[in-house]
C-alpha cells in the first residue's frame, strides 16, 4: 500500500496585511511579464491543461502577482476557497484580440479593480473593436475562443497551489 501526502491550502485565521487596500492607489499599467493568479477547482484541470470552463465570464477575476502572493487568491475568512488551487499566467498570455466571422472583433485587457480587502484584485475585461470604453460581453463564439487560447498557455507547470477539491464541494 502506498500512502500519498498532499498539501491542502487552509486560510489563516487573519487576513494578511498586504491584502488590504488602505490608502494605496490603482495601478493602471500591467507589464506583459507580470504574473496573474487565478483560482481553480480540481475539475478545471483535464489532461494536464486548464479546461475552458476554468475561465469565468464576465470580467474574469484574477490577482496581480506584483501586488500579492498566490495564496491570496484563496483567502477567505470563512474558508470557502480552502482546497481549491491557484494557477499563474502572465499578462501577455491573455489574448489581446479575437476576431469572429460575423460580428465585431473583441479586445481583451486588464483593469486593476482593488477591493477594500484585496488590493491586488483585477479583472480581464472585453470591449468591442473599436473600443467603446465600456465592458462588452463577448459573443459565445468569442468567449470560447478566448478560453481555448488562454487555457493553451496554462499547463501543469503553471500550478502554484494544487486543487484537491472541486469548486462545488
Amino acid at each position: 500500500m502506498t500512502l500519498s501526502i498532499r498539501s491542502v491550502y487552509v486560510s489563516p485565521p487573519n487576513r494578511p496585511e498586504r491584502m488590504y487596500t488602505r490608502d494605496r492607489r490603482i495601478v493602471p499599467h500591467f507589464d506583459g511579464g507580470e504574473f496573474l493568479y487565478l483560482r481553480y477547482g480540481r475539475e478545471d484541470f483535464v489532461q494536464g491543461q486548464l479546461a475552458p470552463g476554468g475561465i469565468k465570464f464576465p470580467k474574469t477575476s484574477v490577482n496581480r502577482g506584483s501586488l500579492s502572493q498566490p495564496e491570496d487568491a484563496l483567502f477567505a475568512e470563512d474558508g470557502k476557497f480552502d482546497g481549491l488551487g491557484v494557477v499563474e499566467f502572465t499578462v501577455s498570455d491573455v489574448p489581446p484580440r479575437i476576431e469572429q466571422e460575423q460580428g465585431p472583433a473583441y479586445e481583451f485587457f486588464l483593469l486593476h479593480v482593488p477591493c477594500d480587502d484585496n488590493y491586488s484584485h483585477s479583472e480581464i475585461w472585453s470591449d468591442q473593436s473599436p473600443r467603446t470604453g465600456d465592458y462588452k460581453v463577448p459573443s459565445k463564439t468569442v468567449k470560447l475562443e478566448f478560453r481555448i487560447r488562454l487555457c493553451q498557455r496554462i499547463g501543469q507547470d503553471r500550478i502554484k497551489i494544487e486543487a484537491v477539491r472541486n469548486r462545488m464541494a
